[in-house]
């Protein structure tokens, strides 16, 4: 009796880890989804655009500005986000009223609801963010992936984690905005951030 409670517990934890690998993968998966898309839609649209990843609250979102905007490996403060979100909420208070002016061209970044907002499944987490610009992988608060109208992106590595041992790296490509999913957490090496060879041949 014992032996088969044994083995009735190995095959749950077996079955509980495999459970966790699929929903890794899955929210991994569509993490380089929400990357491929925001570069294809930025060169569409010509739409300077940067991807949130929000690293303790598992969650990530798309922002847009339609006025060049340049690159920062520091974190937006809070009182930034705060503004930015009031502007946001004002501009579309004006919208409502049909005597009110067209709004404005947005200067600053403002989240693009074309690409929906993600809050990972429970249990499933951003593990860590780190661009070319970077002397460390930002394990907390909001890191940022650019991506700019002439198709150029923001060469990245993004960590995803089930919390406990398994891990994946999302590698981000400059020219062509291509993911690569590895297992494991990948460190960047000396050519980090340079264009691929078949990059540098499809341009």
């Amino acid at each position: 009796m014992l032996g088969v409670l044994v083995l009735m517990t190995g095959i749950g934890i077996s079955t509980f880890g495999a459970l966790k690998g699929t929903q890794l993968r899955t929210q991994t998966n569509r993490l380089a989804a929400a990357v491929r898309h925001t570069y294809n839609r930025s060169v569409a649209t010509g739409l300077y655009m940067r991807l949130v990843l929000d690293i303790d609250a598992d969650s990530y979102w798309v922002e847009a500005s339609a006025t060049p905007q340049f690159l920062s490996t520091e974190k937006v403060k809070q009182e930034d986000a705060e503004k930015e979100a009031k502007e946001a909420a004002e501009a579309a208070e004006k919208a409502k009223d049909d005597d009110a002016p067209p709004p404005p061209v947005r200067e600053r970044y403002q989240e693009d609801g074309v690409i929906p907002r993600v809050t990972m499944e429970r249990g499933i987490g951003i593990d860590g963010v780190y661009t070319s610009g970077q002397e460390e992988t930002f394990r907390g608060g909001k890191a940022y992936v650019h991506f700019f109208p002439n198709g150029f992106v923001e060469p990245a590595m993004i960590y995803t984690t089930d919390g406990d041992e398994a891990f994946f790296t999302l590698v981000v490509q400059p020219l062509t905005g291509k993911v690569t999913r590895r297992p494991g957490k990948v460190d960047p090496d000396r050519d980090f951030g340079k264009p691929e060879r078949e990059e540098e041949e499809g341009r």
